[in-house]
């Protein structure tokens, strides 16, 4: 248990945190400009040592939580860097019992080799073409079984590495006649990346041009008991702002990734993101809905309420409480404080992640404003450090009976969560 907040780690936590990788590799143009990533996802349970290398894709498909926890934990932003992401997504995504993590502009869904084409895979195909997506079909052999694929795709991918030379200039002039866009797979060396351009490729991919780079972080995975929840009550059109945000706010896990989602759909926006009731409101019920249903495919399975959620919603309360005229703001640095120590991340490190506007920053990591003196004045009163408290300029009495009527509240919130 940490010393500061009752909040465990490590093997305590093994069931709330987990790292999320993404091995990302470049995608190139035939005068090697780079113009597009390609990103395979995993993710790993044990939160200790590392736990084998997900660094190079492979061909095995990603499990739609792996790519739900990658999407909610980067953000789009941060795995496009403003450029095409090319990401093999499971069946799930394709047919549409899964909203697809990200917007027709930065996405390309590619098709594996190991996915054939049936009638309901054609279907969602064609109606996430009809919403803008395109399609790449990726390790193209000529395979008469994934022929259907071909005749949808905007992109195809040719492992020349691993096709006979002699078959390669007929499957390019059979992919030319189909109007795709052509990419060479597996370029190695500078005397394939030649041979390639020469045989009429449009994009280029292999170590010849970069390695696959690994982005990994530790998460907090959300509570599938709160999704569960939240999802059901979001059916509800008279369902009140309030009430989304207490469930949302109930969980750690669940409000960095609102918080990240949010971020990419701010950008640009007039108003810096400052709290998770701006987040709510900038994301809306619809678009809600869809990262919910997200999360809840990544939520914890062997604690749904750990018994550290009391004292990070309780922190939370109390900074709401105390944070005089920017409550939202108070809640929000209290919960992502109590997020970052449940990681054992800098704050600074959970605050890039999440986000946050100039004001929310400065309060989170400084100090400053009146949320940022009710986050250090709880941190103090949590320690025993009643001088400290003291010359934050809030009294020990006052942040001693908020904390207590928040530790109150976050009891109720976690036996209601329970269903006890």
């Amino acid at each position: 248990m940490s010393p500061h907040t009752g909040v465990a780690h490590d093997a305590d936590t093994a069931d709330l945190v987990r790292r999320v990788r993404v091995a990302r590799q470049g995608v190139y143009d035939a005068r090697r400009q780079l113009v597009a990533y390609r990103a395979a996802f995993s993710i790993a349970a044990v939160p200790g040592q590392r736990s084998g290398d997900a660094g190079e894709r492979d061909h095995v498909p990603p499990s739609t939580q792996a790519v739900a926890a990658a999407f909610g934990t980067f953000g789009i932003d941060t795995l496009t860097d403003g450029k095409p992401l090319f990401a093999r997504l499971p069946r799930p995504f394709v047919t549409g019992i899964v909203p697809v993590p990200a917007d027709p502009g930065a996405l390309v869904l590619e098709l594996g080799p190991h996915t054939f084409a049936d009638a309901e895979l054609l279907s969602g195909i064609a109606r996430l073409r009809r919403e803008g997506y395109r399609i790449a079909v990726s390790d193209h052999s000529g395979d008469p079984a994934r022929a259907a694929l071909a005749e949808v795709a905007d992109f195809m991918s040719l492992s020349v590495s691993a096709l006979p030379p002699l078959v390669v200039p007929g499957l390019v002039a059979a992919c030319r006649a189909r109007g795709a866009t052509l990419i060479a797979d597996g370029v190695e060396d500078a005397s394939t990346f030649a041979h390639c351009v020469e045989l009429g490729f449009d994009l280029f991919e292999g170590r010849y041009l970069q390695r696959p780079m690994l982005l990994e972080r530790r998460v907090l995975t959300p509570s599938q008991l709160v999704c569960a929840r939240l999802l059901g009550e979001l059916a509800d059109p008279d369902l009140s702002q309030t009430r989304i945000e207490q469930l949302v706010g109930s969980d750690p896990g669940l409000t960095l990734r609102v918080l990240r989602t949010a971020n990419s759909a701010a950008s640009g926006a007039a108003s810096e993101l400052s709290s998770l009731r701006q987040a709510l409101v900038l994301l809306g019920p619809r678009r809600l809905r869809s990262w919910v249903v997200l999360a809840l495919l990544d939520g914890g399975s062997a604690r749904d309420v750990s018994d550290d959620l009391w004292a990070v919603l309780a922190r939370a309360h109390a900074c709401q409480r105390l944070a005089g005229q920017h409550p939202d703001l108070g809640y929000t640095v209290g919960l992502l404080s109590g997020a970052a120590e449940l990681l054992g991340a800098a704050a600074a490190d959970v605050a890039e992640g999440a986000g946050l506007g100039p004001q929310a920053r400065s309060a989170f990591l400084d100090g400053d404003g009146d949320a940022g003196r009710a986050l250090a004045a709880v941190l103090a009163h949590e320690r025993d450090d009643v001088d400290a408290v003291t010359r934050t300029g809030l009294t020990p009495l006052d942040v001693s009976h908020a904390y207590l009527e928040s530790l109150r509240d976050s009891l109720q919130i976690v036996h209601d969560l329970q269903g006890e």
